[in-house]
């Protein structure tokens, strides 16, 4: 593999990927070098990753167990701090069970070695995220990709496989485009086809429905029609980590077959202390969720006032389509000319010529905040 190719012809493509090094907390606005930026490329939706109580469970959390976790769950690492967090899942999500993971993409690869065989037909979203598609390449299954939310592709495709174990994934919110997966039509053919239907809503918990419980709290889905949600500690709860929950039998099989949670050092007693917290936080977020609707419905009234189109998504994700991979990182970088952080997204993440930037907001941005973006959208779109 010639890696030296391969790297000059992302660069020459406008595909290379740079980092930037922030020196602040995480919030509505961030340092860099120096300078203060308006952040809007952020998951943190709540605005709960800079949290005063947060830190102080964390540092008393650090103080009662030490740094490190020691090993993993199955042989030392399991702390009563884990237990604790999985025990406020269950009650939060009203689920029979869950299991903490190390992060959201080592939740979603132990499908791999749980659920699916060599029988299996794995049926995912087109748009689902990364680790989700590398669940389903990595197992023993055949993936089949059904065209973007679309209802009738998927059923004609579970008749076409009705013979074989039936398996289907989808976001919950889906990260680049912001729309919401039609969870209940899904849940219902799945309950047609005998099909094991599991949601990833790392985007949607602590954002949608009345407590924050994402997703199915939003379109009224139990345990009995969505057998298995995951879930991120990553975004609304302002942490890291993740989490599969649903009834005991499939968390105790995770338990005894997910090689990323076998194999791997179990998450941080500190952080699971934090996120016990964090959930009793974001189930009274009440007003963080309404001042974070007022603000995307704010942004796409402002961009339709600007000519600029508003998308189809009414979530916390608002991507403005650019097209070209040039025009995108030129407007991007146009942006942190003037201290505004709006991530340029291009292939392979998104499909050629859908480059765009995605836009989030969160309960900690302002009206003043808002404004001034879309201001800076229109003023630099065409230099």
């Amino acid at each position: 593999m010639d890696l030296v190719s391969e790297i000059n012809n992302r660069k020459r493509d406008n595909l290379y990927r740079n980092r930037r090094s922030i020196s602040s907390a995480q919030g509505p606005l961030v340092l860099i070098n120096g300078e203060e930026f308006l952040n809007f490329s952020s998951n943190d939706y709540l605005g709960l990753a800079n949290s005063d109580i947060l830190k102080a469970a964390m540092v008393e959390a650090v103080n009662e167990y030490g740094l490190g976790s020691g090993s993993s769950q199955l042989v030392v690492g399991h702390s009563v701090a884990h237990e604790l967090l999985e025990n406020k899942l269950t009650e939060f999500l009203n689920r029979d069970a869950a299991l903490v993971f190390s992060s959201g993409y080592m939740a979603n690869l132990a499908i791999a070695s749980v659920l699916i065989d060599s029988n299996t037909i794995i049926l995912q979203d087109k748009l689902n995220h990364a680790s989700l598609i590398d669940a389903a390449r990595l197992s023993d299954g055949k993936l089949v990709r059904y065209r973007h939310s679309d209802i009738d592709h998927l059923k004609t495709l579970l008749e076409k496989h009705k013979q074989n174990n039936l398996v289907v994934m989808t976001d919950g919110v889906f990260s680049m485009d912001g729309d919401y997966a039609p969870a209940a039509e899904i849940a219902s053919l799945c309950k047609t086809y005998n099909a094991v239907l599991i949601i990833d809503d790392a985007h949607g918990l602590g954002v949608l429905g009345d407590t924050g419980a994402g997703l199915l709290e939003l379109q009224d889905l139990d345990q009995s029609q969505v057998p298995l949600l995951i879930g991120t500690f990553g975004k609304s709860f302002g942490g890291c980590g993740a989490f599969i929950s649903g009834s005991a039998i499939y968390v105790d099989a995770f338990i005894q077959k997910a090689r990323t949670y076998i194999y791997t050092t179990a998450m941080l007693p500190s952080i699971a202390v934090a996120m016990t917290q964090a959930i009793e936080l974001v189930s009274n977020a009440d007003e963080h969720r309404k001042t974070l609707c007022s603000l995307i419905y704010l942004f796409k009234e402002l961009m339709q006032e600007a000519n600029l189109g508003a998308s189809v998504s009414c979530s916390h994700i608002q991507p403005f389509i650019v097209g070209s991979a040039d025009k995108t990182v030129g407007l991007s970088d146009a942006l942190f000319k003037n201290n505004i952080l709006a991530a340029a997204i291009r292939p392979p993440t998104v499909s050629k010529n859908t480059s765009r930037l995605r836009l989030s907001f969160t309960a900690g941005h302002n009206k003043i905040q808002v404004a001034s973006l879309v201001q800076e959208i229109k003023n630099n779109l065409n230099e």
